[in-house]
């Protein structure tokens, strides 16, 4: 049996649900202490985690907080200066098969080593000291500005921001012949010690090859977001300001961030203002109650511990202990929250395997962990839908979990309290804040059940029946109406999903209705279609034949009544299109898709097209 076209009309039923959104409040949890002045935290990919001591040794912090000696190189690093010393590690990408670490430290004369260890073969967590091959040295002029911070990109090139020296004003930062105030990139597996990157962007011009970008004072602490790959760089200010500079995964390279002609916004010395400087997405004045006077940067916080913080970068001064908190406003921007004070003489921030962040302080040697006090705050629910329309018997039964007592709720409908009733089909909002300020928004919808059927459908059609199906829509009784054109009307009641009409002519036209009514209201919903019985001889009346059917576009007829009126009806009995004699050809192609009926003057028999 050929398939039959089917039109209907339903209508749309809305689903109940929950949409949360919470502001995270942000604080830094002591998980340990006792370390020597610690700067860096790292991870290997695995459960510990790898403190630097700025006096030249990595212990490793195991996750039931004991500790071991990873690392002992205080004989060669100088650490006299504040500024120098043991400053940054990062293991490479593939170090489970290969055992390679990468550090940054100022000798005893007080110039820089970028080189890299070994982990001992025999010990995973014992590296081995004389196992150092030098990739980088820098003759430091002052034993200030000697950050030297390093992260392996998501390119998997090794990436080093440098300070510019320090000691009195000097240009290394804007000199292209000098690696300090630099971001620098380095491929060091594709070379002894290292290669140079193709696409590095000031090769083939005057200065180093290794240089990624220019224009930094003491850049302490950068950072990728291991999501999307982005570039962070906290850079310390002079006199004036701090701030944090931003670089897109999508970028080629060759900014030049401003110093010593600018500090952040605020134009320091006079300069060629022909140079695209790229300025600072946040900064901070230098002020001992709203601000700070040396910027410590953080990461991208990507954990699964704190869902609201997801996103967001967090950044302190490492003077006054204020903290900041950025994320994007979507429109490609950012906004900023203020902290307030966390914790002074933080030196550095850290991510574990998972995303976790973490923070080490300087005087006392403690270590933190990034924490959402808000984190356990949330939203659940209970929705009663609405069983019709214009009924107003839902209900929301609000639970609050987490938190702090006592919370303030605030309902769309101007209710205070927990949960609502007696409510209509809508969209309601509620707001919850609890003691610490942290706040819950929860958007729900209490949807209407009863409604039109729906999914119908028409099967099982024969000369004399068909099959019509629904699926359920909240009501108790349904009310089937068919009928044919210039026929007997017919209805069936049914409590039934389906069913079967019988005794029908054939080759005609039905059209018909699924209605019903839902307890507690007078509203009717209808849902309706139309179908075809099979003719009794499929496109033939005695003396016309009609090809093809169902047809797409032109339909032929051959016919021994070239005399005789014909005309084209739609679903409804509405003529569509009408000839004085039977042509030979009939165009339907403007026609909308669906059923039609050819009819003969002067004839009883009908023919059922389908275009």
């Amino acid at each position: 049996m050929s398939a039959k076209p089917v039109l209907l009309i339903l209508s749309l039923i809305i689903t109940g649900g929950i949409r949360s959104m919470a502001q995270p409040i942000i604080d830094l949890e002591l998980i340990t202490t006792g370390f020597n002045e610690p700067v860096d935290i790292a991870s290997a990919g695995d459960e510990r985690l790898f403190i630097v001591s700025r006096h030249g040794t990595i212990e490793i912090l195991y996750p039931d907080l004991s500790v071991s000696t990873f690392l002992d190189i205080d004989d060669r690093v100088g650490s006299g200066g504040g500024e120098q010393g043991l400053q940054g590690l990062v293991f490479h990408p593939d170090y489970a098969s290969n055992g390679f670490f990468y550090v940054n430290y100022t000798d005893t004369l007080g110039d820089t080593h970028i080189s890299r260890f070994s982990v001992s073969a025999g010990d995973p967590d014992l590296a081995d000291p004389d196992s150092e091959l030098l990739l980088i040295y820098a003759d430091q002029p002052a034993n200030n500005h000697n950050s030297g911070d390093l992260n392996f990109g998501p390119d998997g090139y090794l990436w080093l921001c440098t300070g510019n020296g320090g000691g009195p004003a000097n240009g290394n930062a804007q000199d292209t012949t000098s690696i300090l105030g630099k971001v620098l990139r380095i491929d060091v597996d594709g070379g002894s010690p290292y290669a140079i990157p193709a696409d590095n962007p000031f090769i083939g011009e005057p200065g180093v090859d290794e240089m990624w970008a220019l224009g930094l004072r003491n850049p302490w602490r950068f950072s990728f977001d291991r999501l999307t790959g982005d570039l962070w760089i906290a850079d310390v200010g002079g006199a004036i300001k701090e701030e944090v500079n931003f670089r897109p995964v999508s970028s080629g390279g060759g900014e030049n961030y401003g110093w010593q002609c600018y500090e952040a916004s605020y134009q320091s010395a006079l300069c060629d203002t022909s140079i695209d400087f790229t300025f600072p997405i946040f900064e901070y004045n230098h002020n001992p109650f709203t601000g700070g006077y040396a910027i410590t940067g953080g990461f991208v916080y990507r954990g699964n511990a704190y869902p609201h913080l997801y996103g967001y970068y967090t950044t302190i001064d490492y003077v006054t202990g204020n903290a900041w908190a950025l994320h994007s406003d979507g429109m490609g921007g950012w906004l900023v929250d203020t902290l307030g004070f966390l914790v002074d003489h933080i030196t550095s921030f850290g991510e574990d395997q998972n995303g976790e962040i973490y923070a080490c302080e300087k005087d006392a040697g403690n270590i933190y962990r990034l924490k959402d006090l808000c984190g356990s705050f949330a939203l659940t629910s209970d929705i009663t839908d609405e069983t019709a329309l214009g009924v107003s018997d839902g209900s929301i039964d609000l639970t609050v979990t987490g938190g702090n007592a006592p919370y303030s709720i605030s309902w769309s409908t101007g209710a205070s309290s927990e949960d609502l009733s007696g409510l209509s089909a809508d969209t309601y909002t509620v707001t919850v804040t609890d003691d610490l300020g942290c706040v819950q928004t929860g958007v729900f919808e209490v949807a209407q059940l009863c409604g039109p059927a729906i999914d119908v459908q028409v099967s099982d059609i024969t000369t004399s029946s068909a099959t019509i199906s629904w699926s359920p829509s909240g009501a108790g009784l349904y009310k089937v109406q068919y009928i044919t054109m210039g026929g007997t009307p017919g209805q069936i009641t049914t409590p039934d999903t389906s069913v079967t009409l019988s005794g029908l002519d054939a080759g005609a036209v039905y059209v018909f209705r699924v209605r019903n009514k839902c307890s507690g209201t007078t509203a009717t919903y209808t849902a309706s279609g139309a179908f075809m019985t099979d003719p009794l001889r499929d496109g033939m009346v005695s003396g016309l034949e009609v090809f093809p059917n169902p047809t797409t576009g032109l339909l032929y007829l051959q016919s021994d009544m070239q005399d005789t009126p014909v005309m084209i009806r739609d679903v409804s009995g509405n003529p569509v299109m009408q000839y004085s004699v039977c042509p030979e050809v009939i165009d339907l192609s403007g026609l909308p898709n669906g059923i039609y009926i050819l009819e003969i003057h002067g004839r009883s028999q009908q023919i059922i097209l389908q275009h």
